[in-house]
């Protein structure tokens, strides 16, 4: 079956369920799922399903996310120009499918500022901090109106993120947002496809130099 198992590609698989190391029965071949990834795209194929090992729990189905896995893999191959748009779709996906990203949708409506975003708190405001004795630092990620405005537009509509991709400021903003909450649920855990990802880059620039 080797030549069948290849990364990205959709196969319709038959397995034991004895014991917790199951057994592959049988695998075919889903020609609607065939996905060519390359190059950069490739490691960022790697990187999305590091992700999914990280953080999703085991045999739980999340169809929504598959759905979204999916998706995410199509329009790699088939607009790898827009790869930082796909990758920050998908990690939004993610992190709502797994009940991380908080829902900013009352704060949205009262126009709240001076908000703050922590992994184990969620969002608290300004005030909250001061009682609790929290100090304002590094653990907490700073939620002002420009990024309530971004948050505002967030759907996985394909295109509301390719508008807010197209401004700079905005999309440094909402890369900073999903960067912290990722790395709260990894527990600042480097990943090895991001570690590889970076050396490549480097190797890259001093061959140009």
């Amino acid at each position: 079956m080797r030549g069948l198992l290849i990364p990205f590609n959709r196969i319709l698989i038959r397995y034991s369920k004895k014991g917790e190391l199951r057994s592959l029965m049988s695998a075919e071949w889903d020609e609607r799922g065939e996905k060519k990834l390359a190059g950069e795209q490739l490691f960022t194929g790697f990187y999305i399903n590091e992700l999914i090992l990280k953080l999703v729990q085991k045999n739980d189905p999340f169809k929504v996310l598959f759905s979204a896995y999916e998706s995410t893999l199509k329009s790699l191959a088939l607009l790898p120009e827009l790869q930082e748009v796909h990758l920050r779709r998908f990690e939004f996906a993610m992190l709502k499918e797994i009940g991380v990203f908080p829902d900013f949708s009352e704060y949205i409506i009262s126009g709240k500022n001076h908000l703050y975003l922590t992994p184990e708190h969620g969002v608290v405001s300004e005030i909250d901090i001061h009682n609790r004795g929290y100090t304002i630092g590094y653990d907490y990620f700073p939620i002002g109106s420009d990024l309530l405005k971004i948050l505002k537009m967030l759907t996985f509509d394909f295109n509301q993120w390719v508008k807010i991709f197209q401004n700079k400021k905005y999309w440094m903003r909402l890369k900073s947002l999903l960067r912290f909450l990722l790395n709260g649920q990894l527990n600042s855990v480097e990943l090895k496809s991001r570690r590889i990802m970076r050396e490549i880059n480097e190797f890259s620039k001093g061959i140009k130099k």
